[in-house]
């Protein structure tokens, strides 16, 4: 099991602070629901990679005494089942569907000495793709929830927006964002670059499953 959390900080400093970070116990199990039955259970190594270096990055995990299950708190920052940071991964997103670039527009703008490689572009972005359809819906429903006169409801405004799944999603979590900015006080400074990181961390905490 996996929560993905938010540590307010980029790979290099999580890296840097990790003695100084603090890890939230979950209060509830999301898999049997006991309350208060978590342990320590150490950490396990990932190392993601952009296409200059590879980090190692820690990852806290704890033990439910309740089902014997672990849960691992992964940070924002990473996806799960990839092995490059999110914002790497958000760039070739953005720039495929929010940019309409061609395969080689792509790659010419985001790889670095061919990484990432042609066909890991490709696979990631028909993975949001095929996403992205089940998150823009969640986010739609929030937002007629919480957030009525948003503009991305009004079908006929202009600015509600595409309507082709990925570059809508990437268009609606920037309302999204924005609405949670009037919430919570540690996204305030979240920008246009950290919208994909709040947006998985906010779904991920709607059981949406993989983003991309």
């Amino acid at each position: 099991m996996v929560i993905v959390t938010e540590f307010h900080c980029l790979v290099h400093e999580y890296v840097t602070h990790f003695p100084q970070l603090v890890f939230p116990r979950p209060q509830v199990c999301p898999g049997c629901h006991a309350v208060d039955v978590f342990i320590g259970h150490g950490f396990y190594l990932r190392k993601p990679v952009s296409p200059t270096q590879v980090y190692r990055v820690w990852i806290k995990r704890w033990y439910c005494k309740a089902c014997h299950h672990t849960l691992s708190l992964l940070p924002s920052i990473l996806l799960r089942f990839r092995h490059y940071l999110l914002d790497v991964i958000q760039s070739i997103v953005v720039t495929r569907f929010e940019d309409s670039a061609s395969w080689t527009q792509v790659s010419r703008r985001c790889a670095v000495e061919g990484l990432p490689s042609p066909r890991t572009i490709r696979r990631w972005c028909v993975s949001f793709a095929a996403h992205a359809p089940a998150w823009w819906g969640a986010v739609q429903q929030t937002l007629a929830q919480h957030d009525a006169s948003s503009p991305l409801l009004d079908p006929l405004g202009k600015t509600a927006g595409p309507h082709d799944a990925p570059r809508a999603l990437l268009h609606a979590a920037l309302h999204l964002l924005a609405w949670a900015k009037t919430q919570w006080s540690d996204v305030v400074t979240y920008g246009l670059a950290d919208r994909l990181r709040f947006l998985w961390h906010w779904g991920a905490g709607q059981g949406l499953g993989r983003l991309i």
